[in-house]
């Protein structure tokens, strides 16, 4: 049937016809059909609840690292369902995470007893900054000064490796879901974001 068919006069004789009482049923009838169809908002999950996390091991990390957090798992759930998108936006959320906790965490350890030249103030260190001054030599030293262990040290080193490994992947080429999972692994699986909380 074409819109053009319908014969409103008659539907307009057949409503004049009815009762009150016969229109307020079809009036309740229409509503409850349109209150039917209309799509129910998808109930909103807290990122903790989405990666699995307690929140009470994480409230102590600063509000800045969560923001972060949160921004990277709002974006891989917005492409959840598409397998082939680019969720480079969400491994660089995550990077910022860990630049964020390494500034507030291993800043002053690596300034102040690892002496590290050009190591003046916290908001000029990148990822790499960290990295690099993780020799054999400087774990060992951290270690030797009672910073944690120096298996500790490596695994935070390979954490770093990882988190530049996906930074060059977002801005040369394309991060897939897949590949984000490797990054969320290291960080919240294997909790390397808590570990470096730790280690100081």
């Amino acid at each position: 049937m074409k819109f053009s068919d319908i014969d409103f006069s008659s539907i307009a004789n057949m409503m004049n016809n009815l009762s009150d009482e016969q229109k307020e049923n079809l009036n309740s009838m229409a509503q409850d059909m349109m209150d039917k169809v209309q799509t129910e908002p998808e109930e909103e999950i807290s990122f903790y609840e989405y990666l699995h996390i307690d929140e009470k091991d994480y409230k102590e990390l600063p509000g800045q690292v969560l923001d972060y957090i949160e921004a990277a798992s709002d974006m891989e759930q917005f492409y959840e369902d598409d397998e082939n998108a680019d969720v480079s936006a969400a491994a660089l959320y995550y990077a910022k995470a860990v630049l964020v906790m390494e500034r507030e965490y291993h800043f002053p350890i690596f300034k102040n007893v690892l002496q590290v030249p050009n190591m003046t103030i916290p908001a000029t260190t990148t990822i790499q900054s960290y990295w690099n001054a993780l020799t054999d030599e400087n774990i060992h030293r951290l270690a030797d000064e009672y910073f944690g262990s120096s298996d500790q040290w490596v695994k935070e080193k390979q954490l770093l490796q990882t988190v530049m490994i996906c930074l060059n992947r977002a801005e040369y080429d394309v991060i897939h879901a897949q590949d984000l999972q490797v990054l969320k692994k290291a960080l919240i699986d294997e909790q390397g974001l808590l570990q470096i909380a730790a280690l100081q």
